[in-house]
């Protein structure tokens, strides 16, 4: 599975390499869950594509000391080629992760960042239509937020589940 990331992303890669500006830095922008997924796949995957030569920015090795999270973490997008989102069951219950997912998404349709979706232990269904585990979280998590922000990050997870990507079930 990690072998089909890393050839997708560098086909990615070579495919925009003569045509990239806006100061492109990072390859592969990663987001996910910290809780979910960190230790049993996240790892592996950022290890792989490093290993693979694909540059990634991962929010607990890329942040400097003082800096605020969130404008890192904005800029990292926007210097990113690539992103890939690692949706699993408690994504849509960090406020943070459904910030940044909006924030990729916009990324995506106004410069055009490949955005690549990996369905951790997640129905692609679920997330597109907020059923499930995922929705009862997410249902949580925006009776809290302005009408807004649901809407925005309805859209983006309705974009996201729409598109085609990796979807892990039952991983070992």
């Amino acid at each position: 599975m990690h072998y089909l990331l890393q050839d997708m992303g560098r086909a990615i890669i070579m495919g925009k390499a003569t045509g990239v500006a806006n100061e492109r830095i990072y390859d592969v922008f990663l987001s996910f869950r910290g809780e979910d997924c960190r230790a049993k796949f996240i790892s592996h995957l950022y290890t792989s594509l490093q290993n693979a030569g694909i540059y990634v920015f991962r929010d607990d090795d890329e942040i400097q000391r003082g800096d605020q999270i969130s404008f890192s973490l904005l800029e990292a997008i926007g210097k990113s080629k690539i992103s890939i989102v690692v949706l699993s069951s408690n994504y849509a219950n960090s406020r943070w992760c459904l910030l940044e997912l909006e924030s990729i998404m916009e990324s995506c349709r106004s410069s055009g960042l490949v955005v690549i979706p990996v369905f951790y232990e997640v129905d692609p269904s679920e997330v597109r239509h907020q059923t499930g585990k995922f929705g009862e979280v997410f249902e949580n998590l925006i009776s809290r937020v302005p009408v807004e922000r649901k809407v925005n990050w309805k859209t983006a997870l309705l974009e996201i589940g729409g598109t085609a990507g990796v979807v892990i079930i039952n991983s070992r």
